[in-house]
């Protein structure tokens, strides 16, 4: 075979169809664990409330106090979702599947309003689908259980909400879709430069003083990549079952969750990364209202956080506005809504092993931490395998 021949070959797999989720859960596990030795898990949050405060900030008025120790991680979360944006922007354009779409008025509104939605969540939550379950779960997070009881409520009240919707006034999400830019020969060319000047970005920083930042720049830019191509999607994996019953989504997520917490485990053992610390969560009535609230946002909007973000990157404008609400959403909760949230139902940061076995030394807690996980992801399991067959759940 040619190199031209081989080329071509190894390209069409890349991209010449989307990727099985389940792959991408996969890769995207054992990414967010390589997070883990730059400055620690994998989350989004942050990022957006970095996004906003810098935004407020030029026009003179930073909104949050940047806390040296505390908060300060936030702008390494923050070059983390650009360059996931960039690497799907890159990936969309040499699959020749980026266009401006541009949905009619009232999916503009259901973004703005699905991202706010979320913002809000994620910070009364302490963590949303990324830091709250994909790597909260797989880190033994306590909240991370009750993140995602409430992300469960927020979707199915939310898919009830759509369907009556579309019964009852369909007018709101109806008009004339909009598309720009749609395929054409020179998106992989463009792909290619966007690619490789998004790596390039790495020749900026100072490896020795700054390796936190270019490992986000580097995994974020595979992130987005992955993300695009396998189309991953957590709304998916909890929506789907209200609405056609498919449980693949759900499953794929479930192997990546296997992945991370094997992972996750094997760091602990051997004490490596920052594994040995990680909560993530508000346990544990802040995680189960902060839950719904973000479950009723994404499934408003389509995407969750890096849902919002790898979409944005295809030029799908309605997630455009889901960043937008998100990123304020988050700001606006953490600066007048999160105080007094918190006063009121006095949140903890459990970790799921301590819970188990007070010896925090011991490596009792974890394993008995991991079968917790394990048996809440083969109740799961269980569940959308039967309605898969069953359809009770879309029945409800």
């Amino acid at each position: 075979m040619s190199e031209k021949g081989m080329f071509s070959e190894v390209y069409e797999v890349l991209f010449g169809d989307s990727w099985k989720m389940w792959v991408g859960a996969i890769i995207l596990s054992f990414l967010s664990l390589s997070l883990w030795f730059f400055f620690g898990p994998w989350g989004a949050t942050g990022g957006y409330i970095w996004w906003g405060n810098e935004v407020f900030n030029l026009i003179g008025d930073r909104m949050v106090e940047i806390v040296p120790g505390v908060n300060s991680g936030w702008e390494n979360y923050a070059y983390l979702n650009m360059l996931i944006l960039v690497g799907a922007f890159a990936s969309a354009l040499l699959a020749k599947e980026f266009a401006i779409r541009i949905p009619p008025v009232g999916e503009l509104v259901k973004g703005l309003i699905g991202g706010l939605l979320m913002g809000i969540g994620a910070v009364i939550g302490g963590g949303c689908t990324i830091g709250g379950f994909y790597s909260g779960w797989p880190a033994l997070s306590a909240a991370g259980l009750f993140i995602v009881l409430g992300f469960v409520i927020g979707v199915f009240i939310a898919v009830r909400y759509l369907l009556w919707e579309a019964d009852k006034y369909p007018g709101i999400s109806s008009g004339e879709s909009k598309s720009f830019l749609a395929g054409g020969s020179w998106q992989p060319i463009v792909g290619f430069i966007v690619l490789v000047a998004g790596f390039g970005v790495l020749l900026i920083f100072d490896v020795a003083t700054q390796l936190s930042i270019i490992g986000a720049v580097f995994i974020g830019l595979l992130i987005g990549f992955v993300l695009q191509r396998s189309r991953f999607c957590i709304v998916r994996a909890l929506r789907e079952p209200f609405m056609t019953g498919e449980a693949a989504p759900a499953k794929a997520v479930m192997v990546g969750l296997l992945v991370g917490l094997v992972g996750f485990l094997a760091m602990k053992v051997s004490g490596t990364g920052a594994a040995l610390t990680m909560v993530a969560g508000s346990f544990f009535i802040p995680a189960l209202l902060g839950g719904t609230i973000f479950g009723l946002g994404m499934t408003v909007a389509g995407g969750c956080v890096v849902g919002s973000l790898w979409r944005s990157g295809e030029g799908q404008v309605k997630l455009w506005f889901s960043v937008l609400g998100l990123t304020f959403g988050t700001l606006f909760t953490v600066e007048f809504l999160k105080e007094p949230v918190y006063d009121l139902f006095e949140p903890t940061k459990e970790f799921l092993p301590t819970m188990l076995n007070d010896d925090p030394a011991s490596l009792i807690g974890f394993f008995l931490a991991a079968l917790v996980i394990l048996a809440v992801i083969a109740i799961w399991y269980i569940i959308v395998s039967w309605n898969e067959r069953t359809g009770k759940l879309q029945q409800m």
